[in-house]
C-alpha cells in the first residue's frame, strides 16, 4: 500500500486505521499488563491456572479476561509510555492481518509513514499529558476500500502515574457515510426549499438551479430536462456540458434512455450501462451515457416529459434508498412548477381574452364586492375600473332579481344564474343589460365568489318589441278589403313601428305600365308636394319593381335629377310583389339600419301576401260579376245559377241546383258532377239531372281518373274538354250511353279554383256542334264560380257555425317540410304564421327552438322543396325564420275545409291541430291526410261549442288586461285627442300628467294598443 511500511511479520491497520506487526506465533506464555483501575488483569490476584500470555514486563494477564476481551468486535490495544504496543486483542490483530505476537512491541512508526506516525504519537502524548481520554477519527484504505476508524484512547495508570495509553478502535465507515450522505439531502432539501420561496426567480431560473442542486447531491455532473410530445424527446433544460443534451435538441424517444423511464411508471436508476444489458440500445449508441437516474414528470395530469441525471463514466455503487427519495421529490417539485407555468400561462391568455371581450365580465368575492371588472365592465358602467373594486354589486345592479341571484349562488343553492335587469350608470340612464352569473368554487368546493358576464340587451328587447309591432300590423294588413287599402295600411304601419314618417306605396297601373302612388302618410301630404307617379325602371321606385330588388340611396344630394330633395336626404325603395313599391324617406342621410331593411322587407312582404288576397277577393267580385253578365246572355242561366250559389248552405245543394238549372235551359238536356276521390284515385258522380235513360247511367257512376275519357281529361289537364259529335265517344262509356239516348255533344268543365280541383261538371246538348265558344266561355266561368263557391262553402261553415270538431293527428313522414327540419336541426318547430304569395306560392313564418341561424340555415338551403328561406331573429337558441314552398299540407286542408289552429315538429314527428264544422266528414279529411302520407296517427278527436262574443265581453278582456298605468295611458290619449291629426295635446303633456317621462308614457301607451289588437286578431285561437 502507498505511504505504509510493513514489518516482515505482516501488515494490518493500527488502532488509528494502520497496518503492521509481526507475524502470528506459540501463545503459550501469558503477560500480566499493569493498568491503573486493572481493567485487563491485576497483578495482585493469583493465577486461576490454564495458559499465560507473556509481555515485555513480566506481567501475567489473566487468560479468562483475555478471553472475554478477544470475544468483543472493538479493536483494544495497549501503549508504553514510548508508543510500543504492550498488547492488542485478536480483533486488532485481525485488523493488522497479523498476530497479536507480531505486533506487540513494535510502534506506530513500524506501520506508517513519518507524517502519520508523528500524528499518531501526538494525539498519544496529549492524552497522557492531558491525563484526559480523547476520540479521533481517520480514514484509510482497507482491503482497497475506503474505510472510516473511530479510536478513543484513555490514559493507562497502573499505579495511579500515566504509564501509556489503552485504546478502542472501530470501524464507524457506514455510520459515517449515512451522516455525510443526511448532511448532503438535508443541504440539498434546505436548497430546494428557498428556491421554492424565491419570487423573483422565473421558472426557468429555478429548473437550472434544481437541476445543479440534484447534480450536486447524486454526485453526478449531467441534469436535464425533457419534454415528450407525438413520440418525439425535446431536451428543454440542462445543467452541465454534452453536445447531445443540448436545450431545444430533439430525437426520437425510441431512441432516448427516457422511453425505459416512461416504462416504469417511476424512476429508472442504471449505474453502469454497458453490464446491465444496454449494449447495442439506441439509446446508448447515440448518448453513451453509462449512469442514468430518471424519473417522469406530470403537468396537468398528463405525461410532460422527464427529469434525468447522468454521467458518462459508471457509477462505482449503486443508488441508495435516500437518493431515490430525493429524485422523486424532485421530480414533483419541477411537475409542480411546470404545472404553475402552464397555469400562469393560461391565466394570462385568459386574462387577455376576457379583456378584449365586448361583453363586461366581473368578479365579486363572498361578501358580493368587485375583486375584478374588465375594460367592457368599466365603459358599460361609466367608471374607472379602480373605482368599481371593492364597490358591492349593488352600486350598479341593484334590482331584486340580481340580489336574489347574488345570494343563492354566494349560499351554494346555486351554480348558474341569468338576471336580466338594469345596469346602474356613472352618469346617464341604467342601461337594461343580460347578466350571466357563475359561482366560483375553491379545490375543497367552498364557495369563494361570483363571476358575471354582463350583455347589453337594449337592441334585443327594441327588436323583440319592433317585431311584435310588426307582427300585428301583418296580421292588420289582411282585413283590408282591396289592394289601395292595405297599400295605405303599409305606409302607416312603417310609420308607427319604425318611426320613418316619410312614407309612399305605389301601386302598379298595368293599363299604363306605371307606379301611381296609393298609400302615403300624412307628413308626406304636410310636408312634401304630390308624390310623383314613376314609370317602369325610372328613378328607385321604378327600378325596385323591375329588378325586383331594394334601391337605396344613402344620400339625395349626389342624385341628378329634377325631384324636390329639400327634406328627403336618404331613401330606401322595395318592391311589394307584383302590385307596386314602398318608398321610405328620411331627413337625415345614410338613415337605414340593417334591422331597418329587415323590417320594411318583412313589411313589404306581408303587404304582398295581403294585396294578394285582397286582389283574389276583388277578382273574385269580378268573376262574379262576369258571371252575371253572361247568365244575361243565355236566357237567365248564369242569374239562375248564381242564385243556387248564392243560397246553397251545403256542397250537395249547391251541385244539385247547378244541374237542375243547367238541364231546365236550352239547348242542354243532360247534367252531372263528379267529384274525385283522393283515396281511390277516381271521379265519382254525386249529382245529375236531365234524361230519364241516361240519368240512370249515370247514378253510381265511378271513373278512374287515369282514363282515357273527356272528364278524366279535363280533371287532370284542368281544361274544358268539348266533344261536338258523340259518336267518336270510347265505347262502354257513359258518353256512349248519352249518344244511344239521343244526345248530340257534350262538354266537360273542370271545377278549379286556385289550384285545388273540386271535380268535373259534364253537360250535354241534344244537337252536335251545339258547344260554341261562347257557350265555353260561359260554362268555364260557370266552373269557375262553382268552384268558388265550393271553395266559399268549405271554408265558410268553420267560421260560421258554433260547433266545431277539433282534430289532432300526427304524422311521421320525410315528405313533410317540418318533419324533415326537425329531424335534421334536432330543434323543436312551430308554425307562426303563413301568407299566400302571388305566384301562389306559400310563406311559412316558423319558430325554432333549442337551435341556431346556421343549423336552420344549412337544413333549409338543402332542402328541394324550399324556394327561398331568411332568418328574421336569432336570440336565446330561439330563431325566428320564413321559407316560402310551392305546396303545403296547410293549404291542402283549407281547401277541404279545414283550418288549421297550429303545426308542431320535433324529432321528425309533425303535430296537426285542426278544426272542422260540425257537418264536415271529419274522417275523409285524415283519411286523405293518411292516404298521402306515411306514418299518420290520429292522437285527439273531440267536438265543442265556439261561444259568440259580445260586446261588452270584449271591452271587458280588454280592460282586465291593462294595468292601472296603461289604461291612464290610452284613455288619456283617447279622450286628449292624442290620435286625432293634428294631435291635440302631444306626448309630453300627457306624460307630464302622469308625472312620468316621455319614453315611458309611450311605452304604456304602445303595450296598451298591443292588448287591444290581440284581443281583436288573437282571439279565440291563432289563425294560421
Amino acid at each position: 500500500m502507498p505511504g505504509r511500511r510493513r514489518p516482515a511479520g505482516g501488515s494490518g491497520p493500527d488502532e488509528n486505521g494502520g497496518t503492521g506487526g509481526p507475524s502470528r506465533g506459540h501463545r503459550a506464555e501469558r503477560r500480566a499488563l499493569p493498568d491503573g483501575g486493572q481493567p485487563p488483569g491485576d497483578g495482585d490476584r493469583p493465577s486461576t491456572g490454564g495458559g499465560k500470555h507473556p509481555t515485555d514486563g513480566g506481567q501475567t494477564l489473566d487468560s479468562q479476561f483475555e478471553s472475554v476481551v478477544d470475544q468483543l468486535g472493538e479493536a483494544i490495544f495497549l501503549k508504553d509510555r514510548e508508543g510500543r504496543y504492550r498488547y492488542v486483542n485478536e480483533a486488532m490483530a485481525d485488523l493488522f492481518d497479523s498476530t497479536r505476537e507480531a505486533v506487540v512491541g513494535q510502534t506506530d512508526a513500524d506501520f506508517f509513514g513519518a507524517d502519520e506516525a508523528a500524528e499518531i504519537r501526538a494525539d498519544d502524548e496529549a492524552v497522557m499529558e492531558s491525563e484526559e481520554s480523547r476520540t479521533v477519527e481517520r480514514r484509510r484504505t482497507y482491503h482497497g476500500t475506503e474505510r472510516v476508524w473511530r479510536t478513543t484512547k484513555h490514559p493507562y495508570r497502573p499505579d495511579g502515574r500515566v504509564e501509556g495509553v489503552v485504546g478502542v478502535s472501530r470501524d464507524v465507515t457506514e455510520r459515517a457515510r449515512a451522516e455525510a450522505e443526511r448532511e448532503r439531502n438535508e443541504r440539498a432539501l434546505r436548497d430546494l426549499q428557498r428556491l421554492a420561496s424565491d419570487h423573483e426567480r422565473s421558472v426557468d431560473e429555478k429548473l437550472d438551479r434544481a437541476l445543479a442542486v440534484g447534480c450536486e447531491r447524486l454526485d453526478l455532473p449531467l441534469g436535464f430536462v425533457t419534454h415528450i410530445e407525438d413520440d418525439t424527446q425535446t431536451i428543454v433544460a440542462t445543467h452541465g456540458d454534452n453536445e447531445a443534451l443540448e436545450p431545444g435538441t430533439s430525437a426520437p424517444l425510441s431512441e432516448t434512455y427516457c422511453r425505459r423511464t416512461i416504462e416504469s411508471d417511476g424512476t429508472l436508476s442504471v449505474e453502469h450501462a454497458g453490464e446491465e444489458g444496454w449494449a447495442g440500445d439506441p439509446a446508448y449508441e447515440e448518448f453513451g451515457l453509462e449512469c442514468y437516474f430518471g424519473g417522469v414528470l406530470h403537468v396537468g395530469g398528463e405525461r410532460y416529459g422527464t427529469l434525468c441525471f447522468a454521467d458518462t463514466e459508471a457509477r462505482e455503487r449503486p443508488f441508495t434508498d435516500s437518493e431515490e427519495t430525493f429524485i422523486e421529490l424532485l421530480v414533483e417539485w419541477v411537475s409542480y412548477e411546470l404545472d404553475r407555468r402552464e397555469r400562469e400561462a393560461e391565466l394570462e391568455r385568459f386574462e387577455a381574452i376576457v379583456r378584449a371581450v365586448d361583453d363586461g365580465v366581473y368578479a365579486v368575492d363572498t361578501e358580493g364586492r368587485f375583486s375584478f371588472v374588465n375594460p367592457a365592465m368599466a365603459e358599460l358602467t361609466g367608471y374607472d375600473p379602480g373605482e368599481l373594486l371593492e364597490k358591492h354589486l349593488s352600486a350598479v345592479k341593484s334590482d331584486e332579481e340580481t340580489e336574489a341571484a347574488l345570494s343563492a349562488l354566494l349560499s351554494g343553492e346555486a351554480s348558474e344564474r341569468t338576471v336580466e335587469g338594469p345596469v346602474l350608470r356613472a352618469r346617464g340612464r341604467a342601461v337594461v343589460c343580460e347578466d350571466n352569473m357563475t359561482r366560483l368554487d375553491d379545490a375543497e368546493g367552498d364557495v369563494w365568489g361570483v363571476v358575471g358576464v354582463v350583455r347589453d340587451v337594449t337592441e334585443q328587447h327594441a327588436q323583440r318589441e319592433m317585431l311584435s309591432e310588426l307582427v300585428e300590423a301583418s296580421r292588420s294588413f289582411m282585413g283590408a278589403r282591396d289592394r289601395a287599402e292595405v297599400m295605405q295600411m303599409v305606409a302607416g304601419a312603417i310609420e308607427n313601428v319604425l318611426g320613418f314618417e316619410l312614407n309612399v306605396v305605389r301601386q302598379f297601373d298595368r293599363e299604363g305600365e306605371r307606379l301611381v302612388p296609393a298609400g302615403t302618410t300624412d307628413a308626406v301630404t304636410a310636408r312634401l308636394d304630390e308624390p310623383p307617379t314613376y314609370d317602369l325602371g325610372e328613378g328607385g321606385p321604378g327600378r325596385a319593381f323591375i329588378d325586383g330588388e331594394p334601391v337605396e340611396v344613402t344620400d339625395t344630394a349626389d342624385l341628378d335629377d329634377d325631384r324636390q330633395r329639400d327634406v328627403v336626404r336618404s331613401a330606401l325603395h322595395l318592391p311589394m310583389g307584383v302590385h307596386g313599391t314602398i318608398s321610405i324617406g328620411s331627413e337625415e342621410p345614410g338613415a337605414f339600419s340593417d334591422v331597418d331593411r329587415q323590417a320594411i322587407q318583412l313589411l313589404a312582404t306581408s303587404g304582398a301576401a295581403a294585396a294578394n288576397r285582397a286582389k283574389r277577393e276583388q277578382e273574385v267580385r269580378d268573376a262574379r260579376e262576369r258571371a252575371d253578365t253572361l247568365v244575361d246572355r243565355i236566357n237567365g242561366l248564369i242569374e239562375d245559377t248564381v242564385e243556387v250559389l248564392v243560397q246553397a248552405g251545403t256542397r250537395e245543394e249547391l251541385e244539385r241546383g247547378v244541374v237542375e238549372q243547367l238541364v231546365a235551359t236550352d239547348p242542354y238536356a243532360v247534367a252531372w258532377v263528379a267529384q274525385p276521390d283522393v283515396a281511390t284515385d277516381r271521379l265519382e258522380a254525386t249529382a245529375w239531372a236531365g234524361d230519364p235513360d241516361l240519368s240512370a247511367a249515370v247514378d253510381g257512376h265511378t271513373l278512374d281518373q287515369a282514363a282515357d275519357d273527356p272528364v278524366a281529361r279535363a280533371l287532370r289537364e284542368d281544361e274544358i274538354r268539348v266533344s261536338n259529335d258523340l259518336a267518336d265517344v270510347p265505347e262502354g262509356s257513359v258518353h256512349a250511353a248519352a249518344a244511344d239516348a239521343g244526345l248530340g255533344s257534350m262538354v266537360a268543365v273542370p271545377l278549379t279554383y286556385t289550384g285545388t280541383s273540386y271535380g268535373v261538371l259534364t253537360v250535354y246538348a241534344r244537337e252536335p256542334d251545339a258547344i260554341a265558344d261562347r257557350e265555353r266561355v260561359v260554362l268555364s266561368a260557370l266552373g269557375r264560380a262553382i268552384a268558388n263557391a265550393v271553395n266559399a262553402i268549405e271554408s265558410g261553415r268553420i267560421l260560421t257555425t258554433s260547433k266545431v270538431i277539433e282534430m289532432e293527428f300526427t304524422v311521421r313522414d320525410s315528405d313533410l317540410l317540418f318533419g324533415r327540419l326537425s329531424a335534421r336541426t334536432g330543434a323543436t318547430l312551430e308554425l307562426a304564421g303563413s301568407v299566400y304569395q302571388s305566384d301562389g306560392s306559400l310563406r311559412l313564418y316558423v319558430t325554432a327552438t333549442d337551435t341556431d341561424e346556421n343549423a336552420v340555415l344549412e337544413a333549409l338551403d338543402g332542402d328541394d322543396a324550399v324556394r327561398e328561406a331568411t332568418v328574421i331573429t336569432d336570440h336565446d337558441d330561439e330563431v325566428l325564420f320564413e321559407a316560402v314552398v310551392a305546396e303545403s299540407l296547410i293549404e291542402l286542408l283549407a281547401d277541404h275545409g279545414a283550418v288549421t289552429q297550429a303545426v308542431t315538429a320535433e324529432d321528425g314527428v309533425v303535430r296537426y291541430t285542426v278544426e272542422l264544422p260540425q257537418e264536415a266528414e271529419a274522417r275523409e279529411v285524415f283519411e286523405l291526410v293518411e292516404g298521402r302520407y306515411e306514418g299518420t296517427d290520429l292522437v285527439g278527436y273531440h267536438e265543442h261549442e265556439r261561444a259568440a262574443r259580445t260586446r261588452q265581453e270584449f271591452r271587458e278582456a280588454v280592460l282586465d288586461r291593462f294595468t292601472d298605468r296603461q289604461e291612464t295611458a290610452v284613455r288619456g290619449a283617447h279622450l286628449g285627442g292624442f290620435f286625432q291629426w293634428p294631435r291635440e295635446v302631444d306626448g309630453d303633456e300627457l306624460a307630464d300628467s302622469m308625472d312620468i317621462s316621455r319614453p315611458t308614457y309611450h311605452q304604456h301607451l304602445r303595450a296598451a294598443q298591443r292588448k287591444v289588437f290581440e284581443e281583436l286578431f288573437d282571439h279565440g285561437g291563432r289563425q294560421l
